[in-house]
């Protein structure tokens, strides 16, 4: 239900920009041909064709050096036609991911991977853009108009791309936030004092 209300609600803000004279495109990077990236980009072609984002695959192979996969990041950067990058990772081993990750202009960030993204998450500026799964938690609780403003949250989880920033956009919006981990003791007890895990 979250997700079609996402997608009617990008669809009316696309249908807005092109009438603006700017058509929103997301360039998509991936190394190699893992499936698992296949289908993933699979899935954000069929999502962004419905909405109505124009969409550039740029895939470079398996074995590329880091210079050309920095060099198609800059120009994606450059390119005022292209408003978001979506980097599939993880990287092969020979690559710097973070490197590489951190070369993209955080207004381009379409996944919040960036150091700079992060700094945004967690100082609760406007910079860069969160992770998607925290970022679609947060989607959800909204869209179901649940109220976060002093509810006890419980992440279960310490990532730096979900149990971490979660815990920052929850505290954002006023939630009692305690994160849970691995070395929690009684984690069960933990969770019964939760209106939000």
């Amino acid at each position: 239900e979250t997700a079609k209300a996402l997608d009617e609600k990008t669809a009316e803000l696309c249908t807005e920009l092109k009438a603006q004279g700017i058509e929103p495109c997301l360039a998509i990077v991936r190394v190699g041909e893992k499936e698992a990236d296949l289908a993933y980009e699979r899935g954000v072609l069929k999502r962004a064709e419905k909405t109505g984002i124009r969409t550039k695959v740029f895939a470079l192979p398996e074995d590329c050096a880091e210079s050309s996969l920095l060099n198609e990041i800059k120009k994606l950067n450059e390119d005022r036609e292209v408003h978001g990058i979506l980097l599939f990772r993880p990287l092969p081993k020979h690559l710097d991911e973070s490197k590489i990750m951190n070369s993209i202009l955080p207004e381009k960030d379409a996944d919040g991977v960036t150091d700079a993204s992060a700094v945004g998450v967690y100082t609760g500026r406007e910079i860069g853009y969160p992770p998607c799964t925290p970022d679609a938690v947060m989607k959800i609780l909204e869209h179901s108009g649940y109220e976060t403003k002093g509810r006890r949250a419980v992440i279960v989880g310490r990532s730096l791309v979900v149990g971490k920033p979660l815990a920052m956009m929850l505290l954002k919006k006023d939630a009692t936030v305690t994160v849970c981990h691995t070395k929690t003791m009684d984690l069960a007890s933990v969770t019964k004092e939760a209106d939000i895990v």
